[in-house]
């Protein structure tokens, strides 16, 4: 018996280290993500790895950075404070601000490959009391050339419903004939917040369960909530602005604000979950391929459904900024390859951050 037991233990041994370490035969290796528990695999890297720490250490990073070749992450760095106690992770999950815009775009293009919106539709067939609504068409919501402008409003309480917000953006929302006539791009998030509230409108669903249906349950998101989701189960990075004196003030929106974010700033992802859907919205695997390029190939504009272009050397990117975060996303039109970088700092006066990461994303993504 004992010598079947040893046998059994051996098995299990070898079993355990076949798991977690592969060797490949270009040489790098592969690391099991069992323990991390990351939406995508890890692996060594030689070619890459340390060029995430030498590059950001310079600015005082406090985050979480990857990079990504052929759908993998070859390289990674995390380092900081996600809170008052607790250290950031490659699993920990950040504010995405803006980076959330792309994935409402992939919301409204799922409408569209149902038959319940066109592209060319005008916003007057769902909200009509909207100012200029007769003259806008999804697409130009979808890429800011619509003539809209909003103001920054500010919100008190707790709630704000999604009709209470519509009502906001109706009362304060700005059409100019003549900006929408020379199809001049100008960044407005109240764009995405309309597009969301006609996803809303057409399908009888809230903001919120379109994105559970089609991202975290359809690929299985472990490290993806919403920022007022009441039971917290990821492990949630704090925001906090550091002034010029390095005072790391704690950021602490209401909840109202945090509402009238809708489709446009009110996710916290890991950055892995986040690579996931955006790499998988870019190569069609959620859309399509047809439908994918039709929403995400740039034309002529800088911006296209959530997504800037860099055109020397080409690749897709999107910022976003707010509550005391920071994050960025270069990545090739295919979605093999990326450079993700999500920090829980904003630093006042300076910009650091962003230079390095397009210094970096200039030779990564032009190789």
């Amino acid at each position: 018996m004992k010598k079947y037991f040893y046998v059994l233990i051996a098995v299990l041994v070898f079993a355990v280290i076949a798991c977690y370490i592969v060797t490949l035969k270009s040489g790098d290796t592969v690391v099991s993500n069992t323990k991390t528990k990351t939406a995508i695999t890890r692996i060594v890297d030689r070619k890459e790895s340390g060029k995430l720490k030498k590059s950001l250490s310079k600015t005082k990073f406090s985050g979480t950075a990857v990079l990504i070749k052929n759908n993998k992450i070859v390289d990674s760095y995390v380092s900081g404070s996600a809170t008052d106690v607790d250290k950031n992770m490659l699993t920990t999950t950040y504010e995405i601000d803006s980076l959330q815009k792309v994935l409402t775009a992939g919301l409204v293009m799922n409408q569209v490959n149902k038959g319940k919106l066109k592209l060319t539709d005008r916003v007057n067939k769902f909200i009509p009391d909207l100012p200029g609504s007769k003259y806008i068409t999804i697409r130009e919501l979808l890429d800011m050339n619509s003539g809209l402008s909003m103001k920054k409003m500010k919100f008190s309480g707790n709630n704000l419903s999604s009709a209470e917000l519509l009502d906001v953006v109706i009362d304060n929302v700005r059409f100019d004939a003549n900006t929408k006539k020379s199809g001049k791009w100008s960044y407005q998030p109240v764009n995405f917040v309309i597009l969301s509230e006609i996803l809303e409108e057409i399908t009888g669903k809230s903001y919120k369960q379109l994105f559970d249906e089609t991202y975290i349950k359809k690929l299985k998101l472990k490290q993806t909530e919403f920022a007022y989701d009441n039971d917290i189960k990821t492990n949630r990075a704090y925001g906090y602005v550091v002034k010029g004196n390095g005072d790391r003030i704690k950021q602490n929106p209401n909840g109202a604000t945090v509402y009238s974010e809708l489709g446009t700033g009110q996710i916290y992802m890991s950055i892995t979950d986040y690579y996931k859907v955006i790499s998988f919205l870019l190569n069609g695997k959620i859309l399509g391929k047809n439908s994918a390029a039709k929403l995400y190939l740039p034309g002529k504009t800088k911006y296209r459904a959530g997504l800037y272009t860099s055109r020397k050397p080409f690749y897709r990117l999107a910022n976003g900024y707010g509550y005391g975060f920071e994050d960025h996303v270069r990545i090739s039109q295919d979605g093999k390859k990326a450079i993700v970088v999500f920090s829980n700092e904003q630093r006042k006066g300076r910009n650091n951050l962003k230079k390095k990461i397009d210094q970096l994303s200039k030779d990564y993504l032009n190789r």
